[in-house]
C-alpha cells in the first residue's frame, strides 16, 4: 500500500503540487497586480464619502479583480490538474486533454459535489446548531446571581473547542473523500496520518490530559474568573483560567500556573455564597444565656448596618454549643454571605463581639501565668 501511494506521488502528487502552488501564486500576483493599477488610476473606493456606496463599489471591484485573476491563471491550474489525474499508459504525457478532463468531471463530479454540500452541511450543523445545544446543557449549572455575559462566554469557551473538533473531524473525512474519487490511493496516507496521530497523542499525554480535565471544569461550572479557590495546597484568586491551565493568585502577590489535569480536588470558597464560620470561647463562669443572646443581638446589628446588611444574606446567630474546653464553653457562631464576602463580615462581627463583650462584662477565656513568690 505504501509503495503505490510513491508511486502514484512520483508519478503525479509532484506534479499536481506544482500546478496548485502556480495557480495560487498566480491568481495571488494577478490579483495584486490589478489592484495595485486600479489604484494608480485612481479607482479606489476610499475616496467615496458615503459609507454604503463605498462599501458596495469596494465589493464589486474585490469580486471582478478575483474573477478575473481565476480567469487567468485559475483556471488554466484547474485543467492542468485535471489532466494530470488523467495521465495514463496511453495518454501522451501533459497533453490539454479537455475531452478527457470534461469526462472526468462528468464521471466524477457529481459524488463530489455530493460530499462538499453534506461536509457543508455537517459544518453548518456544528457552528450553529451544536454551539445552541450546548448552550442548552450549560444552562442547567448556570450559578445563582450569574452574568449572563459570564456564562455567555463559559458557553463560548466551550462550543469553539466543540466546534473546532467537528469542523477538522468533517474536513478531514471530506478531503479523503474526494481524493479516493479522483484515484488517488488513500489508504497508505490514512494509515500513515493514523501512525502519526498515536504518535503525537503519546508524546502529549499530559496536554490531552489538561485539555480534557479543562473541558469538563469550564462545562460544569466548577470555578470562574474571580473566584477564590484552593487547588493543590494554593489559595488566592482566580485571575484567569482555559482549556489549559488556571492562574491563582495568592495574598503575598505570586501567580500560581496549575495545570488542569493536575486538579483533582478543587475548593472553591466562593461558589453561590459563602459563610461566616466563627466558633468562641465563653467563661465558665458567664451567664451562657446571656451570651448566647448577646451574640444573636450582634447578628440583629450586622443584618440592619447599611454597608455590612447588604452583603449578608442570613444574619449570624448562634448555630449551636459545640463542646467544653479546659477554659470554658464553645459556642458556634454562623452566618451566610454574598460570595467571597464572607472576610469582609468576619471581620465586622468580630469586631461588634469584642465591642459587645466589654460592655456585657462577658470574659473570654484565655491562658493565664501566675507566679506566687
Amino acid at each position: 500500500m505504501q509503495d503505490s501511494f510513491n508511486i502514484w506521488f512520483i508519478d503525479k502528487g509532484i506534479w499536481l503540487i506544482l500546478i496548485g502552488i502556480a495557480g495560487v501564486v498566480g491568481v495571488w500576483l494577478i490579483s495584486y497586480f490589478i489592484f495595485k493599477g486600479l489604484k494608480l488610476l485612481g479607482a479606489d473606493p476610499e475616496r467615496i464619502s458615503d459609507p454604503n456606496s463605498q462599501k458596495l463599489v469596494k465589493n464589486i471591484k474585490n469580486i471582478f479583480v478575483i474573477l478575473v485573476a481565476f480567469v487567468v491563471a485559475g483556471i488554466p491550474s484547474f485543467f492542468g490538474i485535471l489532466s494530470v489525474l488523467n495521465i495514463g499508459e496511453s495518454d501522451a504525457g501533459l497533453d490539454w486533454a479537455i475531452g478527457a478532463s470534461y469526462g472526468l468531471i462528468v464521471s466524477n463530479g457529481i459524488p463530489i459535489l455530493i460530499v462538499i454540500i453534506l461536509a457543508y452541511i455537517s459544518l453548518r450543523i456544528a457552528g450553529t446548531i451544536m454551539p445552541n445545544l450546548i448552550k442548552l446543557y450549560l444552562s442547567s449549572g448556570t450559578r445563582a446571581g450569574e452574568h449572563s455575559s459570564e456564562n455567555e462566554k463559559r458557553v463560548e469557551t466551550f462550543a469553539i473547542v466543540i466546534r473546532s473538533v467537528l469542523r477538522i473531524f468533517v474536513v478531514l473525512i471530506a478531503v479523503l473523500t474526494i481524493l479516493s474519487i479522483l484515484g488517488v490511493p488513500v489508504t497508505s496516507l490514512v494509515a500513515g496520518i493514523s501512525i502519526l496521530g498515536i504518535a503525537v497523542g503519546l508524546g502529549s499525554q499530559s496536554l490531552v490530559k489538561d485539555v480534557i480535565q479543562g473541558m469538563l471544569i469550564i462545562a460544569e461550572n466548577q470555578l470562574r474568573k474571580g473566584d477564590i479557590v484552593r487547588i493543590k495546597g494554593r489559595a488566592g484568586l482566580v485571575e484567569d483560567l482555559n482549556l489549559r491551565r488556571i492562574l491563582i493568585r495568592d495574598l503575598d502577590g505570586a501567580l500560581h500556573i496549575i495545570p488542569n489535569g493536575s486538579t483533582d480536588i478543587i475548593t472553591n470558597l466562593t461558589s453561590q455564597w459563602s459563610r461566616v464560620n466563627i466558633e468562641i470561647h465563653v467563661s465558665y463562669e458567664e451567664d451562657l444565656e446571656k451570651a448566647i443572646k448577646t451574640l444573636n443581638d450582634i447578628g440583629d446589628k450586622v443584618e440592619s448596618d447599611p454597608n455590612i446588611g447588604q452583603l449578608i444574606k442570613e444574619k449570624p446567630r448562634v448555630w449551636t454549643i459545640t463542646s467544653f474546653s479546659d477554659s470554658g464553653v464553645r459556642l458556634k457562631f454562623v452566618g451566610v454571605t454574598q460570595p467571597g464576602k464572607q472576610w469582609e463580615v468576619r471581620t465586622q462581627v468580630i469586631r461588634e463581639i469584642k465591642i459587645a463583650f466589654d460592655d456585657e462584662g462577658i470574659k473570654i477565656p484565655y491562658n493565664q501565668i501566675r507566679v506566687f513568690n
